[in-house]
């Protein structure tokens, strides 16, 4: 721009240099100096005319042929314009390969509208959700219309899924995960995950199928092996030791079927749970009552101090063997993984509208790097350890899946040579008026 205002000024002060030296030579300065400039905003007008022209036209060509402030504004405007168009063309490359990844992306992505509208999809949506041309700016609850997706899209969280069969195809089962972006937008996002819930079918099959066929042998190994003990007599004292241990390990077998079988049931069942009034004082008891017999059976002559805290008239709705398996499964965990003289405590209680049930110990505790762990199926913190005192390692997942059955929540707080403490928080929780 500088330029060009250095030339105009130069001009102007030339013809006004020319204009004098002819005003003062004809003695008509002041009709000279009108008579140049005028020419001069004639040439000045030419030149703004040509770039009006040529703006008109987009600036698709190269600026007009101008000097002075014109060819300063035409050169700015046309810089302008290669660095808008430099930048319309980043911006489609970056479009078109962000086209690109979606396509190829097996997922299904879509954007919704902050009126949840459906606004774009990736080709994967048309597979996996069924979606079609004519679905553009319809709203997504007209397309998927289960009441459980209707409330996840209302409120879509990053750390939420939700599970559902696909509405176009009720074959597929897919996986929905939501986040917003923008003014309130939100990018859907949907996994066919058809051939995983199959392979998790065949895996729970094939436990419970597997489990079933050694209960069968193993009985009849241990009911030999139990003759045979009862008769140590009639057998070579050689093999005394050798049939204890098979009979040791055949029993630990057929404590890993059952729990395996246990195991299978809780995952694959549709049946609901049924509403039966449940006594948790009771329950507790019998657990407690057990407990003690086991840890004087482990530790003969030093059981564990097993305490029993109920409030009164706690129940529960729900499956009592289920419930019973769960919470002795933690009671035994107590017992067999910490040493001699743990005091093992069980409790009852309500807290923030729930029914809550806490078997804790003053043991050895766990680290906390395994506790996120410990409801996976045979995850064991100390493998030597769980080897010598039988357990199976699925102890906890039945617990996790007991309670997911009923409603309760598995929390777990730790510390190493602490102790450990196992809550079972049930949302829902009735009270007796009287004991039944």
């Amino acid at each position: 721009m500088r330029r060009g205002l250095e030339t105009e000024i130069q001009v102007i002060s030339l013809l006004s240099l020319l204009a004098l030296i002819i005003g003062l030579a004809n003695d008509f300065l002041v009709y000279t100096m009108l008579i140049v400039f005028f020419l001069y905003l004639i040439w000045v007008f030419i030149n703004f005319l040509k770039v009006y022209r040529w703006i008109e036209a987009d600036c698709k060509l190269a600026p007009p042929d101008v000097t002075g402030i014109s060819a300063d504004m035409a050169n700015s405007l046309y810089r302008m314009q290669q660095r808008n168009i430099r930048t319309d063309r980043r911006r489609k490359n970056l479009s078109d390969r962000v086209g690109q990844v979606t396509s190829a992306l097996p997922d299904a992505i879509a954007t919704l509208s902050s009126e949840r509208v459906l606004q774009w999809w990736n080709p994967s949506a048309i597979k996996i959700l069924g979606f079609k041309n004519s679905d553009k700016g319809q709203s997504i609850v007209n397309i998927v219309r289960d009441p459980r997706f209707i409330a996840f899209i209302e409120k879509p969280d990053i750390s939420t899924q939700l599970e559902l069969k696909a509405a176009h195809d009720q074959s597929r089962t897919v996986i929905f995960s939501a986040t917003t972006f923008g003014e309130g937008e939100i990018i859907l996002v949907a996994r066919d995950i058809t051939r995983l819930k199959h392979l998790e079918q065949m895996r729970q099959d094939f436990l419970a199928n597997i489990s079933h066929e050694l209960r069968t042998p193993l009985t009849v190994l241990s009911g030999y092996t139990e003759t045979l003990m009862d008769n140590t007599k009639s057998v070579p004292n050689t093999w005394v030791k050798a049939l204890s241990q098979i009979q040791e390990q055949t029993n630990r077998m057929i404590y890993l079927a059952d729990d395996l079988v246990m195991l299978s049931q809780l995952e694959s069942t549709t049946v609901p749970v049924p509403k039966t009034p449940i006594d948790l004082e009771k329950l507790l008891l019998q657990v407690h009552n057990d407990a003690k017999i086991i840890s004087e059976n482990i530790f003969p002559g030093k059981p564990n101090i097993i305490s029993l805290d109920l409030e009164q008239n706690i129940q529960l709705t729900g499956d009592q063997k289920e419930l019973y398996s769960a919470f002795s499964n933690l009671v035994l965990n107590a017992i067999k993984h910490n040493p001699i003289g743990t005091s093992i405590d069980i409790r009852a209680y309500n807290a923030d509208n729930s029914v809550v049930v806490e078997i804790s110990d003053d043991g050895c505790g766990i680290d906390s790097q395994h506790i996120s762990r410990l409801t996976e199926r045979f995850y064991r913190v100390d493998q030597s350890r769980s080897t010598e005192t039988g357990g199976t390692g699925l102890g906890l997942a039945i617990v996790k899946h007991v309670l997911i059955r009923h409603s309760g929540v598995l929390k777990i707080k730790s510390k190493v040579r602490e102790g450990t403490s196992f809550q079972c928080k049930f949302s829902e929780k009735h009270h007796l008026s009287s004991k039944s």
